[in-house]
Protein backbone atom coordinates (compact mmCIF):
# COMPACT_ATOMS: atom_id res chain seq x y z
CA UNK A 1 0.00 0.00 0.00
CA UNK A 2 1.20 3.49 -1.09
CA UNK A 3 2.07 5.68 1.82
CA UNK A 4 -0.24 8.95 2.13
CA UNK A 5 1.67 11.75 0.67
CA UNK A 6 3.05 13.97 3.80
CA UNK A 7 2.07 17.67 3.45
CA UNK A 8 4.35 20.97 3.96
CA UNK A 9 1.96 21.77 6.89
CA UNK A 10 3.75 18.41 8.42
CA UNK A 11 7.58 19.24 8.33
CA UNK A 12 6.97 21.56 10.88
CA UNK A 13 8.67 19.83 14.16
CA UNK A 14 6.37 19.84 17.72
CA UNK A 15 9.87 20.34 19.88
CA UNK A 16 9.78 22.78 22.08
CA UNK A 17 12.51 25.98 20.72
CA UNK A 18 11.50 24.67 17.14
CA UNK A 19 10.03 28.55 17.03
CA UNK A 20 13.33 28.99 15.96
CA UNK A 21 13.36 29.86 11.93
CA UNK A 22 16.79 27.86 11.94
CA UNK A 23 16.05 25.20 13.40
CA UNK A 24 12.36 24.69 12.03
CA UNK A 25 14.63 24.90 8.77
CA UNK A 26 16.58 22.61 9.65
CA UNK A 27 14.14 20.09 10.79
CA UNK A 28 12.36 20.75 7.50
CA UNK A 29 15.09 19.65 5.11
CA UNK A 30 15.29 16.65 7.04
CA UNK A 31 11.70 15.61 6.23
CA UNK A 32 12.26 16.40 2.78
CA UNK A 33 15.02 14.45 2.17
CA UNK A 34 13.18 11.70 4.03
CA UNK A 35 10.78 11.71 1.36
CA UNK A 36 13.14 11.51 -1.45
CA UNK A 37 15.12 8.72 0.44
CA UNK A 38 11.45 6.45 0.63
CA UNK A 39 11.21 7.13 -3.03
CA UNK A 40 14.72 5.59 -3.83
CA UNK A 41 14.66 3.02 -1.31
CA UNK A 42 11.22 1.84 -3.07
CA UNK A 43 12.92 1.87 -6.06
CA UNK A 44 15.95 0.00 -5.40
CA UNK A 45 13.96 -3.27 -3.29
CA UNK A 46 11.46 -2.82 -6.82
CA UNK A 47 15.39 -3.64 -8.82
CA UNK A 48 16.51 -6.26 -5.88
CA UNK A 49 13.41 -8.12 -6.69
CA UNK A 50 13.30 -7.82 -10.53
CA UNK A 51 17.24 -8.87 -11.02
CA UNK A 52 16.88 -11.17 -8.01
CA UNK A 53 20.70 -9.70 -6.72
CA UNK A 54 22.29 -6.39 -5.48
CA UNK A 55 22.12 -3.72 -8.08
CA UNK A 56 25.10 -2.19 -6.30
CA UNK A 57 25.04 1.52 -8.17
CA UNK A 58 21.61 1.74 -6.73
CA UNK A 59 22.46 0.43 -3.35
CA UNK A 60 25.55 2.47 -3.24
CA UNK A 61 23.87 5.71 -3.65
CA UNK A 62 20.85 5.22 -1.29
CA UNK A 63 23.36 3.59 1.21
CA UNK A 64 25.40 6.71 1.26
CA UNK A 65 22.70 9.67 1.08
CA UNK A 66 21.09 7.11 4.05
CA UNK A 67 24.43 7.86 6.02
CA UNK A 68 24.15 11.73 5.10
CA UNK A 69 20.65 11.91 6.67
CA UNK A 70 21.81 9.85 9.82
CA UNK A 71 25.00 12.33 10.45
CA UNK A 72 22.20 15.38 10.12
CA UNK A 73 19.77 13.95 12.12
CA UNK A 74 22.45 13.18 14.87
CA UNK A 75 23.76 17.16 14.59
CA UNK A 76 20.54 18.63 14.52
CA UNK A 77 18.82 16.76 17.75
CA UNK A 78 22.31 17.52 19.31
CA UNK A 79 22.24 21.30 18.69
CA UNK A 80 18.83 21.21 20.16
CA UNK A 81 19.09 19.13 23.29
CA UNK A 82 22.37 21.18 23.82
CA UNK A 83 19.90 24.23 23.48
CA UNK A 84 17.80 23.02 26.27
CA UNK A 85 21.10 22.94 28.33
CA UNK A 86 21.94 26.23 27.69
CA UNK A 87 18.33 27.71 28.29
CA UNK A 88 17.94 26.46 31.57
CA UNK A 89 21.66 27.16 32.35
CA UNK A 90 21.05 30.86 31.70
CA UNK A 91 18.00 31.14 32.95
CA UNK A 92 19.55 30.87 36.58
CA UNK A 93 21.83 33.57 35.86
CA UNK A 94 21.08 37.69 36.61
CA UNK A 95 19.32 39.43 32.91
CA UNK A 96 22.22 41.26 31.45
CA UNK A 97 22.37 43.62 28.47
CA UNK A 98 23.37 41.82 25.33
CA UNK A 99 25.58 43.78 22.86
CA UNK A 100 27.86 42.51 19.64
CA UNK A 101 24.97 40.88 17.98
CA UNK A 102 23.25 41.43 14.68
CA UNK A 103 19.46 41.92 14.92
CA UNK A 104 18.73 37.84 13.80
CA UNK A 105 22.31 37.07 15.52
CA UNK A 106 20.95 35.44 19.24
CA UNK A 107 17.48 36.58 18.44
CA UNK A 108 15.51 33.64 18.78
CA UNK A 109 17.80 32.57 21.93
CA UNK A 110 17.30 35.23 23.55
CA UNK A 111 13.13 35.38 23.26
CA UNK A 112 13.40 31.71 24.12
CA UNK A 113 15.26 32.94 27.78
CA UNK A 114 13.36 35.34 28.06
CA UNK A 115 9.65 33.25 27.75
CA UNK A 116 11.53 30.41 30.32
CA UNK A 117 12.41 33.22 32.61
CA UNK A 118 8.58 34.34 32.71
CA UNK A 119 7.34 30.62 32.89
CA UNK A 120 9.66 28.85 34.59
CA UNK A 121 7.60 25.64 34.20
CA UNK A 122 8.78 25.70 30.75
CA UNK A 123 12.03 24.14 31.69
CA UNK A 124 9.38 20.89 32.62
CA UNK A 125 8.16 21.01 29.52
CA UNK A 126 11.70 20.93 27.57
CA UNK A 127 12.60 17.92 29.75
CA UNK A 128 9.50 15.41 28.88
CA UNK A 129 10.46 16.28 25.05
CA UNK A 130 14.25 15.30 25.80
CA UNK A 131 13.64 12.09 27.89
CA UNK A 132 11.01 11.63 24.99
CA UNK A 133 13.51 11.72 22.11
CA UNK A 134 16.40 10.45 24.48
CA UNK A 135 15.47 6.61 23.49
CA UNK A 136 15.95 7.21 19.86
CA UNK A 137 18.69 10.13 20.38
CA UNK A 138 20.66 7.20 21.76
CA UNK A 139 20.49 4.95 19.14
CA UNK A 140 20.78 7.48 16.56
CA UNK A 141 24.59 8.43 18.47
CA UNK A 142 25.30 4.99 18.67
CA UNK A 143 24.64 4.18 14.92
CA UNK A 144 26.82 7.54 14.11
CA UNK A 145 29.81 6.56 15.94
CA UNK A 146 29.87 3.58 13.76
CA UNK A 147 29.29 5.22 10.65
CA UNK A 148 31.52 8.74 11.37
CA UNK A 149 34.09 7.33 14.06
CA UNK A 150 34.59 3.93 13.27
CA UNK A 151 34.30 3.50 16.98
CA UNK A 152 32.54 1.72 19.74
CA UNK A 153 30.04 4.53 21.81
CA UNK A 154 31.82 4.88 25.14
CA UNK A 155 34.81 3.35 23.99
CA UNK A 156 37.37 5.35 23.11
CA UNK A 157 39.53 3.84 20.40
CA UNK A 158 37.74 0.72 20.03
CA UNK A 159 37.16 0.05 16.81
CA UNK A 160 33.57 -0.85 15.87
CA UNK A 161 32.70 -4.04 13.56
CA UNK A 162 32.52 -3.31 10.09
CA UNK A 163 31.45 0.70 10.62
CA UNK A 164 29.76 1.32 7.39
CA UNK A 165 28.64 -1.41 5.95
CA UNK A 166 24.82 -1.72 5.48
CA UNK A 167 21.93 -4.15 3.56
CA UNK A 168 19.41 -3.97 1.89
CA UNK A 169 15.99 -4.55 4.59
CA UNK A 170 13.74 -6.86 1.92
CA UNK A 171 10.45 -4.98 3.69
CA UNK A 172 10.78 -1.27 2.55
CA UNK A 173 14.58 -1.31 0.62
CA UNK A 174 16.10 1.04 3.47
CA UNK A 175 20.21 -0.04 4.10
CA UNK A 176 19.68 -1.06 7.59
CA UNK A 177 22.85 -1.74 9.78
CA UNK A 178 24.78 -4.00 12.68
CA UNK A 179 25.73 -1.25 15.52
CA UNK A 180 28.48 -2.64 17.06
CA UNK A 181 27.63 -1.44 20.77
CA UNK A 182 30.52 -3.34 22.52
CA UNK A 183 30.26 -6.43 24.75
CA UNK A 184 28.94 -8.55 22.40
CA UNK A 185 26.35 -6.55 21.68
CA UNK A 186 24.99 -5.67 18.57
CA UNK A 187 21.52 -3.41 17.47
CA UNK A 188 20.12 -3.70 13.97
CA UNK A 189 19.17 -0.65 13.26
CA UNK A 190 17.09 0.34 9.73
CA UNK A 191 17.35 4.19 8.44
CA UNK A 192 13.46 3.64 7.55
CA UNK A 193 12.74 2.83 11.29
CA UNK A 194 14.32 5.45 12.60
CA UNK A 195 12.27 7.84 10.27
CA UNK A 196 9.22 6.47 11.06
CA UNK A 197 10.06 6.68 15.24
CA UNK A 198 11.40 10.42 14.73
CA UNK A 199 8.22 11.26 12.16
CA UNK A 200 5.94 10.02 15.72
CA UNK A 201 7.74 11.75 17.86
CA UNK A 202 8.60 15.22 16.71
CA UNK A 203 6.61 15.93 13.42
CA UNK A 204 3.23 17.52 13.91
CA UNK A 205 0.34 16.47 12.47
CA UNK A 206 -2.15 18.36 10.24
CA UNK A 207 -5.91 18.52 11.36
CA UNK A 208 -7.02 18.06 7.65
CA UNK A 209 -5.50 14.49 7.53
CA UNK A 210 -6.95 13.85 10.81
CA UNK A 211 -10.31 15.12 9.29
CA UNK A 212 -9.81 12.78 6.01
CA UNK A 213 -8.85 9.73 7.96
CA UNK A 214 -12.23 10.57 10.17
CA UNK A 215 -14.44 10.90 7.15
CA UNK A 216 -13.00 7.83 5.93
CA UNK A 217 -13.96 5.70 8.83
CA UNK A 218 -17.69 7.28 8.67
CA UNK A 219 -18.18 5.82 5.11
CA UNK A 220 -17.14 2.50 5.52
Amino acid sequence: MAEEPISFAELLWKLPLFDDLFLSMQGQNLMLVDMYLRDLERDLLRELIEIERTPFPATLIVSALSQMWIFAVYELLRTWRQRVKDLKRDAQKPVVQQAGHSKLAGMYYQDQLAHLRRKPAYAKEMDRAVNLTDPLFKRIEALRMNLAKHEVPKLHGVPAMAPGYGRIDGMTGSISWQVDLGNNLIDLVSRRSLADQLKTLVVRKSVDRAARKKKAKVKR
